[in-house]
């Protein structure tokens, strides 16, 4: 077969992408030297503990990483897409391979073995620095950039309703990759299903864009092809409509599990003006789904947040714990908004997960935020609240009314943005991500500060402030399709040293107090209390900043963790801060 994938220009593309200037003399020898494979779906490139030590790239196609794991099951570690390398430490190191590779698709690589590589390096050194150069930049990646996979570029559509007309929902779509300068091409049954093998599969990889395949109920063999073909499988359906499993989908398998599977997105279609989603759970009876997408029939803020998730542009933000400076996030919201940068998904831990769930259940509506930003201050959450310390200082009663009052009934998975909050299982020691269920209970567990608040029951477990294990949950949000992180720190990680040798006593304190002289600059028992629960959590701050787009500590000095009454000037703060840290985003690095 000789085809778009065997010829040389498309070959030195990728291999200029992958390793940057290369000699052309040096580009010959490496495509005259590499052999071009095909591999076909479900063919393993290699298994772990395999010892030969080639290595491939990928001209087209997408493989999957698989490692059996020491509790013996076969794990998925990510998708490998074209111009991505595989097995490149394979060249340095005799070991056996840590992974086995297996084609989801119909895939070409170019393989280089050592004996080729080492005649490469004989001839021109310099290859041999490019290489180990960009094994060194692979091991310094981040944990980001470790998870975030090459995005679809075949994508299987399957519209539930087949009767109903979604062109109303498409046709925006469609518009808005085309000003994102993505080319996107649509396959249906009526006018590709006739199609050779081969001539289908160079429509595909030919395409430089987006590639959907329209499946049909009424051709489940075309159906099937596109299933094969796809690197994601979209399901569409009208979110008020019968959540059983259709018959299209039986058909094709979709939920059986096998190592080939493809991610499953849920988008779930709302008319105009659609009220607040009720019992989204209901879609996932029976279902096995990656990622479910509410869409607003005619809303921007929906529509580009679709096209940023599939074109690998979308962006997450994360907000860290701090009792009261938590109102800041609200500005930090605000200002986002003002510079013309949405919110595609949202993460927070404590204050992170009240004051971020708060904003993302408001839809990011300015009026609403301000309204339930005023209406917490005024109800003195953290105020007149005191029980019998048996187990904590405060009853959380007080706070518990107020979630269930804002918030009723609603579910995490209903919000119109994805977002999560994380908590410590206290029970088993671990950390909890909750992205499903009562979203007032699920932030009631993450702001469940020990010896504060009580801990909260979910499942029969007990769950405490997410702080203890995870303070911002940034790793968190690198399980989602991201491609940019904000990260919004409430504390300050920078070394604060005293001017005194010992700790005074306690009158000596209060009478420094009193006169005013403030000799002794110490933060309040709650500050002391929570910021020691949090110490391991702010070093696995500190390792994971370094991977998200902008990271902002708060300079929030002489703001005290149960400062409700300045909530106005915590939020402006939050607002002015945010604002300048944009200013300073380099030209070359804003993505908004």
């Amino acid at each position: 077969m000789k085809n778009h994938f065997f010829n040389p220009s498309h070959r030195r593309k990728i291999l200029l992408n992958l390793f940057g200037e290369l000699e052309e003399e040096l580009i010959e020898q490496i495509l005259d030297s590499g052999q071009t494979l095909e591999v076909d779906s479900g063919q393993f490139l290699f298994h772990q503990g395999d010892l030969d030590n080639a290595l491939y790239i990928v001209l087209s196609g997408r493989f999957r990483a698989l490692a059996t794991l020491d509790d013996g099951a076969l794990h998925a570690l990510g998708d490998i897409g074209e111009g991505e390398p595989i097995g490149e430490f394979a060249l340095f190191m005799a070991e056996p391979r840590s992974a086995s590779v297996v084609a989801i698709r119909k895939s070409i690589v170019l393989e280089l073995k050592e004996s080729q590589y080492l005649a490469i390096v004989a001839k021109h050194p310099s290859f041999s620095s490019k290489l180990a150069r960009f094994i060194v930049k692979r091991l310094r990646r981040n944990v980001l950039q470790q998870h975030l996979e090459t995005s679809a570029k075949n994508i299987a559509v399957i519209n539930l309703q087949a009767d109903r007309d979604i062109t109303v929902y498409t046709d925006p779509i469609k518009a808005q990759f085309e000003s994102l300068q993505v080319s996107i091409q649509i396959l249906d049954h009526e006018s590709h299903a006739n199609l050779e093998t081969q001539t289908m599969y160079d429509t595909l990889e030919q395409h430089e864009g987006l590639n959907f395949l329209v499946c049909s109920e009424a051709d489940l063999t075309w159906s099937r092809q596109c299933i094969i073909y796809a690197d994601l499988i979209i399901i569409a359906t009208d979110f008020y409509a019968s959540s059983e499993i259709h018959e299209i989908e039986k058909h094709l398998s979709l939920y059986s599990q096998n190592i080939l599977n493809k991610k499953i997105y849920l988008l779930l279609l709302h008319p105009e003006q659609a009220k607040f989603p009720e019992n989204t759970r209901r879609w996932f009876v029976d279902r096995k789904i990656d990622l479910h997408i509410h869409y607003r029939k005619n809303h921007g803020p929906d529509i580009r947040r679709f096209a940023r998730i599939l074109s690998n542009k979308a962006i997450g933000l994360v907000l860290g714990g701090g009792g009261a400076k938590g109102f800041a996030h609200l500005g930090v919201v605000k200002a986002l908004y003002d510079e013309g940068l949405e919110i595609d998904f949202l993460g927070g831990t404590s204050a992170g997960a009240l004051y971020g769930i708060t904003a993302s259940f408001c839809d990011f509506d300015q009026k609403m935020i301000d309204f339930y930003s005023k209406d917490s201050a005024e109800s003195k959450l953290t105020s007149n609240d005191f029980t019998i310390p048996l187990i904590s200082i405060m009853s959380g009663k007080k706070m518990s009314n107020y979630l269930k009052k804002m918030m009723g009934d609603a579910h995490l998975e209903d919000f119109w943005v994805g977002s999560y909050c994380v908590s410590t299982n206290y029970s088993n020691a671990s950390t909890r991500v909750h992205d499903r269920g009562l979203a007032w209970k699920q932030i009631e567990a993450s702001i469940a500060i020990p010896g504060i608040y009580p801990p909260v029951v979910i499942d029969n477990q007990l769950h405490v402030d997410g702080g203890v294990v995870d303070n911002l949950p940034i790793e968190t949000m690198y399980k989602y399709p991201v491609r940019h992180i904000i990260a919004i720190s409430l504390t300050q990680l920078k070394s604060q040293p005293v001017s005194f040798s010992e700790t005074p006593p306690a009158t000596r304190i209060l009478w420094d107090m009193i006169t005013g002289k403030k000799q002794y600059r110490l933060p309040g028992i709650t500050a002391i209390l929570v910021n020691s629960l949090t110490l391991n959590s702010r070093q696995k701050q500190e390792m994971s900043k370094s991977g998200v787009a902008v990271y902002l500590e708060m300079d929030l000095k002489g703001i005290g963790m149960l400062d409700d009454s300045r909530w106005k000037e915590i939020v402006q703060k939050g607002y002015d801060q945010m604002k300048d840290a944009l200013k300073n985003v380099p030209e070359t690095e804003r993505f908004w």
